[in-house]
């Protein structure tokens, strides 16, 4: 009886990590950590256990981005690893290879806040349009924007570098303003 019910809490605990959907597909579960309350930044959480995550990574991570970071979710995949975070009440995310390496990081934000010279590039060529949300991406030395514009009739993606701007995508705004003339 007490090797059964042994095992039966040996085998409970080596499925504890996982759960299972719909389907009945076993999936892993979130691992957290709670900082303590002198640390800082919030909760950390994972998508396996927190010590398969590089620490070479996750100690750039917080170098590049000491203070002022809450809501971190680390996902591990074969390609290394991405943390999105929240941080002066922006989205983010933060890109390693597998050795820890930093590749990259985004920054999301809504196109007010873009800096008045690039949003001055925009509005001087595509003045009837306003600048919706903004990516930023970095890779540690050099920085460039993607930005989505709209106006009544048309969506555009642009890329901003360097003082130069780049028309990447250009589609029609299916809004109130869009119509269809039948023949």
């Amino acid at each position: 009886m007490k090797a059964c019910l042994l095992r039966t809490l040996l085998l409970g605990l080596a499925l504890a990590p996982c759960f299972t959907n719909a389907q009945n597909e076993i999936i892993p579960a979130s691992y957290s950590y709670n900082r303590p309350a002198s640390g800082a930044g919030g909760d950390v959480t994972c998508n396996v256990p927190l010590n398969e995550i590089s620490v070479h990574a996750f100690r750039r991570f917080h170098k590049q981005f000491p203070s002022g970071t809450s809501s971190e979710y680390w996902f591990k995949s074969e390609d290394g690893y991405q943390v999105s975070f929240i941080r002066d009440d922006l989205r983010h995310q933060a890109f390693f290879d597998t050795r820890g390496g930093f590749l990259y990081s985004l920054k999301y934000y809504a196109g007010d806040r873009l800096s008045k010279g690039l949003a001055d590039l925009v509005h001087k060529k595509y003045s009837d349009f306003r600048i919706d949300v903004v990516t930023e991406i970095t890779d540690g030395d050099k920085t460039f924007y993607l930005a989505k514009i709209i106006s009544d009739y048309s969506v555009k993606t642009l890329s901003l570098c360097d003082g130069k701007m780049e028309l990447l995508e250009e589609l029609v705004n299916g809004g109130a303003a869009a119509t269809i003339t039948k023949k």
